[in-house]
């Protein structure tokens, strides 16, 4: 038994939402009915009722062969680098936390998992990761140090370990704070609109790909699927990204352009103030709809104390066409700032200036039939969750799993 694997997947099928995991486990296990059958009864054992107290016991005997068989590089060097403990991990990837021997500071090494050394197309995402990120120099985004090759085909990045957490599990604990909420949104949208000045689509940006430092400084997390300008990774019915964050024309494989992230970032804002997504679904066709046509309830009627300006900013934050919502980041900056509200920003922070707004390419051309996409997304779902870098439920101090 593969129980390395079996791990890999279970990991993978736990960072979902339930909507997501059968098309993601379709994929991950590739018609292994034997790996299949395990990972279903784990995740049987954990949605039992009373599974919280009964998870080590059932759990254990399967723990207990994942750690004897899997390998684990901690207690090695791997070139400059002391690798002493596994902090994290998913589909794609493995973190470590490590040392740098040459400057005597602590990093999180970033490794792609080895069964997918071989594979050409995760192995060029991996190192297109480490330009895009590589090119980017600002505050809101996460740094790295290097890329690095421990042996052929076991490729690995090199960044900061962050002391802070990640905006999921900021979530997790209820709604956020109105000025603390959109404070996080406005650091995100300044990475953003540095992002995209410098032709780079995020294309996955969602609470696990944001990490709130201890200091309150907003660090946007894995450019592992981000679209650089004139690099094609993909077929052009590809669709890459995380579905409940997915802009209707990113839902429908549609051309793309910088204004899906912001549709993104006003589904984040909206999760922050609400506690809850605003395009639920028990499946993810029904999630797919709702993206496609469902308008979300105003957040003030969830929780009555939000301003109605912030209802008219997710309002055309979250337009259905790219030309009904923010046409740039600095746009939907400048509207939260316009809020007047007590913002809860790090010290040094100062409003956008200098960088001119991206301009729009013309919008995409007319969406297909929506209910044959929302079809198509049941199968999409175990695609994208393959192709999509983000660990979700990072742990704390993690910087980009």
């Amino acid at each position: 038994m593969n129980w390395t694997r079996i791990e890999e997947i279970l990991t993978g099928a736990l960072e979902r939402d339930p909507a997501e995991r059968a098309a993601y486990l379709d994929q991950a296990c590739a018609g292994d009915a034997t790996i299949r059958a395990e990972v279903d009864s784990l995740l049987a054992a954990h949605e039992r009722p009373g599974a919280v107290d009964r998870m080590a016991a059932d759990f254990a005997p399967v723990a207990a062969r994942l750690r004897s068989t899997a390998v684990s590089l901690a207690g090695k060097t791997v070139g400059p680098y002391e690798v002493k403990e596994e902090i994290g991990g998913g589909a794609m990837g493995v973190v470590y936390r490590a040392l740098d021997t040459r400057l005597g500071r602590t990093v999180a090494l970033k490794f792609l998992r080895p069964h997918l050394g071989t594979d050409d197309s995760a192995s060029e995402r991996f190192r297109l990761e480490a330009r895009t990120v590589g090119g980017l120099e600002h505050p809101n985004i996460c740094t790295l140090h290097e890329i690095g090759e421990a042996e052929p085909g076991q490729l690995y990045l090199a960044m900061p370990l962050y002391d802070g957490e990640t905006l999921q599990r900021r979530i997790a604990r209820g709604p956020v704070p109105i000025e603390e909420a959109v404070g996080i949104t406005i650091q995100i949208a300044r990475g953003l609109a540095k992002a995209h000045a410098r032709g780079i689509i995020h294309r996955d940006i969602k609470p696990s790909n944001v990490l709130v430092t201890g200091d309150g400084v907003v660090k946007i997390l894995d450019f592992g699927i981000a679209k650089l300008a004139g690099v094609v990774l993909t077929g052009p019915s590809t669709v890459l990204g995380t579905l409940g964050y997915m802009s209707p024309e990113q839902a429908e494989g549609e051309p793309l352009d910088h204004r899906t992230d912001l549709w993104s970032l006003g589904v984040v804002l909206y999760e922050m103030l609400a506690g809850r997504r605003p395009f639920p679904g028990a499946t993810p066709s029904a999630v797919a709809e709702a993206v496609l046509s469902g308008d979300p309830a105003p957040v003030s009627k969830l929780r009555p104390e939000v301003p109605p300006g912030l209802d008219r900013i997710l309002k055309t934050a979250l337009g259905k066409t790219p030309a009904a919502r923010y046409q740039s980041a600095q746009a939907f900056e400048r509207d939260l700032l316009g809020l007047g509200l007590a913002l809860d920003l790090p010290a040094g922070f100062t409003p956008s200036g200098g960088s001119p707004p991206v301009e729009a390419p013309p919008p995409p051309p007319p969406a297909r039939r929506r209910w044959v996409v929302a079809a198509a997304l049941v199968v999409a779902a175990g695609v994208m969750a393959l192709a999509v870098w983000a660990l979700a439920g990072a742990p704390v101090h993690l910087a980009a799993p």
